[in-house]
């Protein structure tokens, strides 16, 4: 079964996984400070929880995209890059870093108890289902978390 943050354990994990962050951890791989990527999570999923629903259907690109996402790949792609405005490299100082944290694990927390569905478009995908947007969710932190070696 996908790991999702729509589940209560899998979620758990995550963020037991995000506790053993700190604000000088380098990342194995792109541009991004711990900080950073806390930033550019919450940014992004709050973006997520308060989506609207999509009113349009998928490309012919983004559903053979959302194929390979969600049944070949297990794993988002190394030093792939997101929308600008969740581009965070530069812009969160390492100050911010437990205020972020604790707004990290807070927000994660809220996945397994949301109590409305999530049906959004993403960018590169199109729209997602409930489902979808859990495991991708998780999947977008997992990426993170293993990017800072926790």
């Amino acid at each position: 079964m996908k790991k999702s943050v729509l589940t209560q354990t899998d979620t758990q994990q995550l963020i037991e996984r995000a506790h053993n962050l700190n604000p000088v951890t380098k990342a194995n791989w792109g541009l991004m400070t711990a900080t950073e990527m806390l930033v550019h999570c919450n940014l992004a999923h709050q973006g997520i929880l308060k989506a609207p629903k999509s009113d349009k259907s998928a490309t012919f690109r983004q559903l053979m995209f959302k194929f390979i996402f969600f049944n070949i790949r297990s794993e988002f792609p190394k030093l792939a890059k997101g929308p600008k405005r969740f581009q965070t490299a530069g812009n969160a100082p390492d100050a911010s870093y437990e205020e972020e944290k604790s707004k990290f694990v807070h927000i994660l927390s809220k996945y397994p108890q949301i109590d409305y569905t999530l049906e959004a478009s993403h960018p590169v995908f199109g729209p997602l289902t409930h489902q979808q947007w859990g495991i991708f969710v998780w999947r977008h932190v997992d990426h993170h978390l293993r990017q800072f070696g926790v």
